[in-house]
Protein backbone atom coordinates (compact mmCIF):
# COMPACT_ATOMS: atom_id res chain seq x y z
CA UNK A 1 0.00 0.00 0.00
CA UNK A 2 1.65 3.46 -0.98
CA UNK A 3 2.21 5.87 2.12
CA UNK A 4 -0.47 8.16 0.85
CA UNK A 5 -3.58 5.74 0.99
CA UNK A 6 -5.64 4.93 3.76
CA UNK A 7 -8.18 1.93 3.10
CA UNK A 8 -11.49 2.41 5.12
CA UNK A 9 -13.60 -0.68 5.95
CA UNK A 10 -16.59 -0.55 7.54
CA UNK A 11 -19.23 -2.90 9.75
CA UNK A 12 -22.03 -1.79 11.18
CA UNK A 13 -23.42 -3.97 14.43
CA UNK A 14 -26.83 -2.28 16.31
CA UNK A 15 -26.45 1.31 16.09
CA UNK A 16 -22.43 1.17 15.75
CA UNK A 17 -20.43 1.67 12.99
CA UNK A 18 -17.18 0.07 13.31
CA UNK A 19 -14.31 1.56 10.80
CA UNK A 20 -11.50 -0.09 10.21
CA UNK A 21 -8.61 1.80 9.23
CA UNK A 22 -5.90 0.39 7.12
CA UNK A 23 -2.94 2.80 5.90
CA UNK A 24 -2.32 6.71 6.10
CA UNK A 25 -4.11 9.24 7.99
CA UNK A 26 -2.54 12.31 6.06
CA UNK A 27 -2.98 15.44 3.75
CA UNK A 28 -4.06 13.05 0.92
CA UNK A 29 -6.48 11.13 2.95
CA UNK A 30 -7.94 13.69 5.51
CA UNK A 31 -11.09 14.55 3.16
CA UNK A 32 -11.67 10.75 3.01
CA UNK A 33 -11.16 10.02 6.85
CA UNK A 34 -13.02 12.75 7.94
CA UNK A 35 -16.48 12.21 5.21
CA UNK A 36 -16.17 8.49 6.66
CA UNK A 37 -16.87 9.79 10.65
CA UNK A 38 -19.32 12.37 9.72
CA UNK A 39 -21.17 9.75 7.31
CA UNK A 40 -21.40 7.26 10.39
CA UNK A 41 -21.65 9.34 13.30
CA UNK A 42 -24.67 11.07 12.06
CA UNK A 43 -25.70 7.52 12.07
CA UNK A 44 -25.10 6.76 15.65
CA UNK A 45 -21.98 5.71 17.91
CA UNK A 46 -18.09 5.12 15.93
CA UNK A 47 -15.11 3.09 16.60
CA UNK A 48 -12.43 3.73 14.86
CA UNK A 49 -9.89 0.80 14.80
CA UNK A 50 -6.70 2.14 14.23
CA UNK A 51 -4.48 -1.20 14.52
CA UNK A 52 -3.39 -1.02 11.09
CA UNK A 53 -2.62 2.77 10.65
CA UNK A 54 1.05 3.02 9.92
CA UNK A 55 1.31 6.60 9.62
CA UNK A 56 -0.15 9.39 10.81
CA UNK A 57 1.03 13.07 10.36
CA UNK A 58 0.19 16.90 11.63
CA UNK A 59 -2.76 16.64 9.78
CA UNK A 60 -3.75 12.77 10.28
CA UNK A 61 -3.63 14.21 14.57
CA UNK A 62 -6.00 17.44 13.62
CA UNK A 63 -7.96 14.64 11.66
CA UNK A 64 -8.62 12.65 14.85
CA UNK A 65 -9.11 16.28 16.89
CA UNK A 66 -11.93 16.97 14.77
CA UNK A 67 -13.31 13.84 15.43
CA UNK A 68 -13.73 14.92 18.82
CA UNK A 69 -16.13 17.94 17.86
CA UNK A 70 -17.89 15.80 15.67
CA UNK A 71 -18.53 13.59 18.23
CA UNK A 72 -19.67 16.61 20.75
CA UNK A 73 -22.08 18.43 17.74
CA UNK A 74 -23.99 15.07 16.85
CA UNK A 75 -24.07 13.42 20.38
CA UNK A 76 -22.62 10.19 19.58
CA UNK A 77 -19.37 9.09 20.96
CA UNK A 78 -16.50 8.15 18.84
CA UNK A 79 -14.18 5.37 20.36
CA UNK A 80 -10.84 5.11 19.36
CA UNK A 81 -9.61 1.42 19.25
CA UNK A 82 -6.15 -0.63 18.82
CA UNK A 83 -3.61 2.21 18.98
CA UNK A 84 -0.27 1.29 18.64
CA UNK A 85 2.15 2.73 20.61
CA UNK A 86 3.77 5.10 18.35
CA UNK A 87 -0.03 6.56 17.81
CA UNK A 88 -0.37 6.98 21.85
CA UNK A 89 3.07 8.53 21.84
CA UNK A 90 2.05 11.55 19.72
CA UNK A 91 -1.40 12.01 20.65
CA UNK A 92 -0.16 12.46 24.15
CA UNK A 93 2.63 14.88 23.43
CA UNK A 94 0.05 16.97 21.25
CA UNK A 95 -2.48 16.67 24.75
CA UNK A 96 -5.01 14.23 22.60
CA UNK A 97 -5.42 11.50 24.83
CA UNK A 98 -6.79 13.71 27.51
CA UNK A 99 -9.94 14.72 25.10
CA UNK A 100 -10.15 11.86 22.77
CA UNK A 101 -11.82 8.42 24.22
CA UNK A 102 -9.52 5.34 23.71
CA UNK A 103 -10.74 1.92 24.59
CA UNK A 104 -8.20 -1.43 25.67
CA UNK A 105 -10.75 -3.77 23.83
CA UNK A 106 -13.98 -3.93 21.19
CA UNK A 107 -15.63 -5.10 23.67
CA UNK A 108 -15.19 -2.32 25.74
CA UNK A 109 -15.26 0.15 22.75
CA UNK A 110 -19.05 -0.98 22.31
CA UNK A 111 -19.94 -0.14 26.07
CA UNK A 112 -18.32 3.28 25.51
CA UNK A 113 -19.96 4.41 22.27
CA UNK A 114 -23.46 2.85 24.30
CA UNK A 115 -23.09 5.16 26.85
CA UNK A 116 -25.14 8.07 26.34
Amino acid sequence: MNLNQIQIQTERIENTTIIRLKGSLNSLTYNTFLDEVKYANRRGGVILDMEEVEVISSVGIEALKQTSEISYTSGNKIVLLNLSQHVKEVLSMVGLLKILLIAANEELAMKMVAKG
